[in-house]
């Protein structure tokens, strides 16, 4: 059964008479209309216009290819089902191009023979290239990726072949495959392609043999010129080397994907503890991220990622208060009470205390407002950032607001600079605002049951305080009941970041 939005949306595409099909790896259609891979879908580009309306009433958004895998006949379509909370990436084909592994430098005439030629598979309610057209399609394909500089590839190639050669024998009529090779090729290459039929699986030599022979037919079909194609080969080939490298040195792995054209959407999640936001923005965050460009960023004060300077100040806090703890063990337990309540008035503390303290929630400030100047460029560059937690000033000392407000008044000018400092850090938070939050509300008993360690009453206090906080326009506010099931909140989420985008 396929996805709602997948659903609806080929209900539209057939009722309205579009001229499209399913041109290629229908041996996995189900998988594809189920949003578990792309939907390769070639429209007639004389309906151009119609389709593109028809896809953003259905609530699927453009986004753009990284700058080396863009090309002008192919748009990528993508839209959130809300009822299973999935990612659904339609690849939208007004012309048929082809040519290396991740490459497109040829055109391939010939849209409207498959068109012409399609069929409807009642199963999934969709259109889809004849099995005759999909083989030879394939066959073409496949010579084009083989790249003698690249083995590892080339197996990878090979494996694809044998799986989508082995579901469409059986439906191959050999005679009319000749006759359709004939046609759309000339009489030199079919008894090549018939020789990789009878083959009945990959062999290399035919496919470099054959790759020889087309390449003349397709030369002035060329798209790309050859030192443009070598070009993109090298980017192609440092962007692996960056990978690998960033794999092996464990730093965070930049797979560039899709943005939206214009600019990206920040979500923020909040929530009292045991609401399920760290649960969620991971959830949405690996959903996402499977098509387009998504940065999460931590924004609380906790168990989550650090930035190296906090992690620096941080050390040496605890290298100080154990060296100090040594010599005076009662120190040290009034140092790690004192540690634990930075988010209250710290005021009543001795000035070392406040000293150690302030400097830590000023660490802690500048890193937020670091995150808050990434994920504004995040924005501008068409990404979609997804929060955990948010700074704010409305409610200080909680709830991720300022921790140093009872010194901002301070007769001691070190605190209370440290404190208007701090404050300012988190005043960023105005101007790059989020454009849409999600307050995970639920009842004390099911949060209490969640986190037994904390009191009722300490839970009631963090989720009014979540409840009250307010946000100026355009943030627009979502509030979502927790004892809903983890993929239905998934799905309101991703339908609530649909509606945004539809609105920039």
């Amino acid at each position: 059964m396929a996805l709602q939005i997948v659903n609806l949306l080929l209900n539209d595409l057939n009722s309205i008479g579009i001229n499209y099909c399913h041109w290629k790896s229908n041996e996995h259609l189900e998988a594809a209309v189920n949003g578990d891979t792309d939907l390769d879908i070639l429209f007639d580009k004389n309906q151009k216009q119609r389709v593109i309306e028809i896809l953003k009433r259905n609530k699927f958004h453009l986004f753009e290819a990284v700058w080396y895998r863009k090309y002008k006949g192919i748009a990528d379509y993508i839209g959130f089902d809300k009822e299973v909370g999935k990612v659904v990436h339609v690849h939208t084909h007004f012309n048929l191009d082809i040519g290396e592994v991740g490459i497109k430098s040829y055109h391939l005439p010939w849209e409207d023979l498959i068109l012409k030629n399609r069929i409807f598979d009642t199963h999934f309610n969709i259109y889809k290239s004849s099995a005759n057209i999909e083989y030879l399609l394939l066959v073409v394909r496949t010579a084009f990726k083989h790249d003698v500089t690249d083995s590892k590839s080339n197996r990878s190639i090979a494996k694809h072949f044998n799986l989508e050669a082995g579901w469409l024998y059986d439906q191959i009529d050999l005679a009319k495959l000749k006759l359709l090779s004939s046609e759309v090729l000339g009489d030199e290459i079919p008894p090549l392609i018939e020789q990789i039929r009878l083959g009945g699986r990959h062999d290399e030599k035919l496919f470099i043999s054959l790759k020889k022979l087309l390449k003349p037919y397709f030369a002035r079909h060329r798209i790309l010129s050859p030192q443009r194609v070598s070009y993109l080969k090298a980017v192609h080939f440092i962007k692996r080397v960056q990978i690998k490298l960033e794999k092996l040195f464990r730093f965070p792995v930049k797979f560039e994907k899709r943005s939206l054209p214009h600019q990206g959407v920040v979500l923020c999640l909040m929530g009292s503890d045991g609401a399920g936001k760290s649960t969620q923005t991971k959830e949405i965050t690996k959903e996402l991220s499977k098509k387009v460009n998504v940065l999460f960023m931590y924004m609380g004060s906790g168990d989550g990622a650090k930035s190296l300077q906090r992690q620096i100040i941080e050390y040496c806090i605890q290298l100080g208060s154990k060296l100090s703890a040594a010599k005076k063990s009662k120190n040290k337990a009034s140092f790690e009470e004192a540690e634990s309540v930075v988010k209250s008035d710290i005021s009543s503390f001795s000035f070392p205390k406040q000293l150690i303290l302030s400097i830590k929630a000023v660490s802690l400030a500048l890193e937020k407002q670091n995150r808050l100047k990434r994920i504004d460029k995040e924005r501008k560059r068409g990404g979609i950032v997804i929060c955990d937690r948010y700074p704010q000033t409305s409610t200080l000392g909680y709830n991720d607001g300022p921790k140093l407000y009872a010194n901002a008044n301070s007769s001691n000018f070190i605190l209370r600079s440290l404190a208007k400092y701090e404050f300012s850090c988190y005043q960023l938070a105005k101007q790059i605002y989020p454009d849409l939050v999600i307050k995970l509300i639920g009842s004390l008993e099911v949060l209490h049951s969640r986190r037994p360690e904390m009191s009722k009453e300490e839970i009631n206090k963090k989720q009014n305080g979540i409840i009250d906080l307010q946000f100026e326009p355009p943030t627009e506010v979502t509030i979502i009941d927790i004892d809903k099931p983890v993929f239905e909140i998934k799905g309101i989420i991703l339908d609530t970041i649909s509606n945004k985008i539809n609105k920039i």
